[in-house]
């Protein structure tokens, strides 16, 4: 479960960098459209700054916290942090940059080589294999003979189940005393 919720944020980054940011040129001479190209680019490149810096904390925030709750907090706490011009904002821009660069890189080599459906594939078949290997060599049976698992389970639920048995006898016991004084001096 908490490594679905670190690939669901991990997805949400992805899907924030898809965005393009496009400004409408409201001027037709041709400085004002280079300065607003500039500015699309400048913004563009705080924009993922920004988004770089909110996915690391999400996914840092799901991973130390291991809470998706944890990784919202983090990942908004730095996002807005991106966004402040004092020594800490500096140094959480960079690491957005950081993340953005490699994210880019990912983005780069996964066009370059077709790595997700490669790699799906790949552990599709070696999923395949293992579970066709169980099937016929009964691997996980041998491994439960030899190490004793199921006796050992049954055995601690047995144990479990005395346990419980005896503190409900006694509760009883206690409970039942704990009534016959109430019911005497009535």
């Amino acid at each position: 479960m908490k490594c679905a919720a670190a690939i669901i944020a991990f997805a949400a980054a992805v899907d924030a960098f898809q965005a393009p940011a496009v400004l409408p040129s409201f001027s037709t001479s041709p400085f004002s459209r280079v300065a607003s190209e500039q500015l699309i680019m400048q913004e563009s490149s705080d924009k993922s700054v920004v988004i770089g810096a909110a996915a690391v904390g999400g996914i840092a925030g799901v991973y130390m916290f291991h809470e998706l709750s944890a990784g919202v907090l983090l990942a908004g706490a730095l996002a807005y942090s991106a966004t402040l011009s004092n020594e800490f904002g500096s140094s959480v821009k960079t690491m957005g940059g950081a993340a953005n660069k490699a994210y880019n890189k990912v983005v780069e080599v996964n066009e370059q080589y077709d790595l997700l459906p490669k790699t799906k594939t790949a552990l599709d078949t070696v999923t395949t294999a293992a579970g066709n290997l169980n099937e016929n060599y009964g691997i996980t049976k041998q491994i439960d003979e030899k190490l004793k698992l199921t006796a050992t389970a049954k055995e601690l639920t047995a144990k479990v189940d005395e346990v419980k048995g005896s503190v409900s006898t006694k509760l009883t016991d206690l409970k039942s005393k704990a009534d016959a004084p109430a019911a005497k001096s009535d």
